[in-house]
Parts: structure tokens; sequence; C-alpha cells
């Protein structure tokens, strides 16, 4: 099993990954792809939906119906036993969940779904047909697959349900799992009923006014919205990463021993940590709201640039949390 959910947690979309009901315990990995080893297949006589510039391939799958799919609840257990013995849900973030469980003989099969991510690799790759919407497959040395769907195409944004599984075919339970976790969507819609003050139903690119993100990346940035929940300006030399997530929060907020503390203004306390390097960048982040067992949602704000760019980058990112805090929601 642990060499199965390495697999998963190294190499795909990856938030924090690890066992059991640690999975959100753990930094981010950048999200990252495997080289694609599948022919193409398509369901006989089926074309792929497409979509026009900001629209969904299906109402079903905006992004603002997205955001309130709870993933754990796509993981049905009567779903999951068409493929196996079911364990326990693990959910990580607000758009992943994983359930490491067992096939029908009793070995290792991890299943992992993440709705909303951004699919620019995948909706250029497309070459197959999965309930009528545009599938990419990647498979990692016989021990995992990646059955991906396409749900809207400018920007790209889909679906990914990952399987760990070195005893068998893991795309055939993938694409299951997929199809089961899309007529849930398209027939049940919402599966989550957000807490009071939650940030998961806010879009990060439209949320902050135009003048506060043009005083942090500058008038001439160009907005390239990631998954459901971060956006990126970027502009010639620098870039500016808002982030909403929910993630293990440190009883004493030390998310960094070299974070240093910073006043946000209305009660609110950030933590700010400075970077150097080739691209030197500044972090601030504040914990929104807390749920149970130090589980809460945390606001991240990045500024960073190239060494030549002159400009303070903690200054720019306290400023630009200044200019966000107002229009957050009261937790």
């Amino acid at each position: 099993m642990h060499r199965l959910v390495a697999v998963l947690c190294a190499l795909l979309v990856v938030t924090g990954c690890a066992a059991g009901s640690d999975l959100a315990k753990h930094k981010p990995y950048p999200r990252s792809t495997v080289k694609a080893n599948a022919e193409a297949v398509s369901e006989s006589g089926t074309q792929p939906t497409t979509s026009a510039e900001g629209q969904p391939v299906d109402a079903a799958f905006a992004p603002d119906k997205l955001r309130l799919i709870d993933p754990c609840e796509l993981l049905d257990r009567k779903l999951l036993e068409q493929v196996g013995k079911p364990g326990e849900v693990s959910p990580t973030g607000f758009s992943r969940c994983s359930n490491f469980m067992a096939d029908a003989a009793g070995k290792d099969l991890a299943v992992t779904i993440e709705v909303g991510q951004t699919m620019t690799t995948e909706v250029k790759n497309a070459d197959k047909t999965l309930s009528g919407l545009k599938s990419y497959e990647q498979t990692l040395d016989n021990d995992a697959c990646f059955v991906s769907v396409i749900t809207q195409e400018r920007p790209a944004l889909g679906m990914t349900v990952q399987i760990g599984y070195k005893d068998g075919d893991a795309c055939a339970p993938g694409r299951k799992v997929m199809e089961g976790a899309l007529k849930t969507i398209r027939e049940r819609g919402a599966t989550r009923s957000p807490a009071k003050g939650s940030l998961v139903t806010l879009d990060p690119c439209v949320l902050p006014d135009k003048a506060v993100v043009d005083a942090a990346a500058t008038a001439s940035n160009r907005q390239y919205p990631y998954g459901l929940h971060s956006c990126t300006w970027v502009a010639d030399g620098r870039d500016l990463v808002f982030d909403l997530r929910s993630t293990f929060v440190p009883d004493d907020r030390k998310f960094d021993d070299k974070q240093v503390e910073v006043d946000l203004g209305g009660g609110v306390k950030g933590y700010q940590l400075a970077s150097t390097g080739a691209y030197p960048s500044c972090t601030v982040k504040w914990v929104h709201r807390m749920d149970a067992d130090q589980e809460g949602e945390v606001v991240e704000i990045k500024s960073a640039g190239a060494k030549k760019s002159e400009f303070d980058r903690c200054a720019t990112a306290v400023a630009f949390a200044k200019g966000v805090l107002p229009k957050l929601p009261k937790a």
C-alpha cells in the first residue's frame, strides 16, 4: 500500500498526500504529469462535447457548481464496491478525496478523485470519450492509471480519478469510478453545504478589485486561473498568486520556522515568509476559519519576481492581503 500511495502522491495534482486521516497535514507539491502510455479508445459512436470560451461542456460542470461538490461524496461506497472493498475516505483540501481500499481478492487498490483541475496538457492530448466527455488516460509502470475528463476547454478544467493498483488493469476501475462520479454530478448537483464564512465558493480571480491587483502585479498583468481555488497574475519579471485552501493548521500556527508575524489589520494576524534565490518571493498567509481536528481554511498570497526586478515582495503581498481581506466572508 505504501508504494501505491507514494506513486499517487508524487505524480499528479498533489496538494498534500499520505495514507489515512493525515492526508492534509503535508505541504503542497506542484502539479505534474506522467508520460502517456495508452492507445486511443472511444465509446462506440459517441462524440465528445465541446464548449465555447469560458463555458463548461455541460451546465452541471460550471466552476461555481463544481466548488459545491464534495469530492468524498463522489466516492460512494456502492460505487466503490463495484471495484473492490472500500475503506474510509480521506479528504485533502476542497477538491480532493482518497479511499485506500482493496480489490475483491484483498489486494491494495488506492482511489483518488480531484474535481476542477487545470487541464492544459490533458485537453490537448484527450483522445478518448467517457460519458460523453473528452477523456485522457495516463499510466505509470503498470502501477497507476490517471483517468481524466475535460469539463471545460477554454480555460481548460476537468476531473481526474487516480488508481494505484499493481495487481491488474488500473485503468478499468478508474473509468468505472469516473463514470459513477459524473453520473452523481449530473443527477444530484451540489453535494456540500458550506459552513458559515467558508472560502470554498469564492472565485479567487474575481474576488479582488482590479486596482488591488494592478497595484500588486502592475497594470499590464495577465490573469491565469488555476483549478477552482487559485489565481495567478503575471507581468514582466513578476507574478502574484492568490490561493484559497482547506488544510492542516498547526496548533501554534507555526507553518514554517522562519515565518514572521505581520499585522494585517482588523485583528487579523498574518504569517510572512521570504525566500531568496534566482526568483525571490514572499508569502503571506493567515487562518480564515477553523474546522475540527486542526483542519482549517487558509488564505495564501505569494509575490515573486526575477532577481533583477526591484520591488518589495513582502510589502506587495501584505498590501494585497489588506486589499482582499474586506472582501472575504465573515467566519
